[in-house]
């Protein structure tokens, strides 16, 4: 997004500080974050599937909130000055997986419905569509080669399941 590309080059401008840039997956973790709410919250059919957001064959790239922080804090004390770390567990299910896992622990099957791509912009808007629709895959393997950065934390679909987020529906 061209957006996070310019603020990216103003904060690598700055002169008076050591500046490191976290760029962060799809967060989550003791019921937070608005995206996986968009996928335990989404809408179900007549027939009690899950809507998906688009086809759900695209992967989203993951990170804990716990995991994430420890990644800030390694970051701020070790991060190389002008350096970029993709916080990523390694973890990057498709849409569908966390979908069929949101359904399961609703006390559903798992069954879902994919949805057009015409359909996810209508329901969420253009901006976010756009976001929530790319296939994004990352390690966050300079992380853990350059700070030492080793996530701990469970996945998004295991918490969608075990953890700690309750569907609304």
């Amino acid at each position: 997004m061209t957006w996070r590309e310019e603020t990216e080059k103003q904060v690598l401008a700055i002169q008076r500080a050591r500046p490191v840039i976290v760029a962060c997956g799809v967060v989550y973790g003791h019921g937070g974050g608005g995206m996986p709410h968009l996928i335990c919250d989404a809408p179900r059919t007549a027939s009690g599937a899950l809507t998906l957001i688009g086809d759900g064959s695209q992967h989203w790239t993951t990170v804990h909130v716990d995991d994430l922080a420890d990644l800030y804090v390694r970051a701020l004390l070790s991060g190389r000055a002008g350096a970029r770390y993709i916080a990523s567990n390694g973890d990057n299910p498709t849409v569908r997986e966390l979908g069929e896992a949101a359904a399961r622990a609703a006390g559903g099957d798992g069954a879902v419905q994919a949805e057009s791509e015409a359909a996810t912009r209508a329901r969420l808007g253009d901006l976010l569509a756009e976001a929530v629709l790319l296939d994004e895959q990352a390690s966050g393997e300079r992380a853990r080669t350059e700070l030492g950065w080793r996530p701990t934390q469970p996945t998004l679909a295991h918490e969608f399941e075990h953890g700690s987020y309750v569907p609304s529906r």
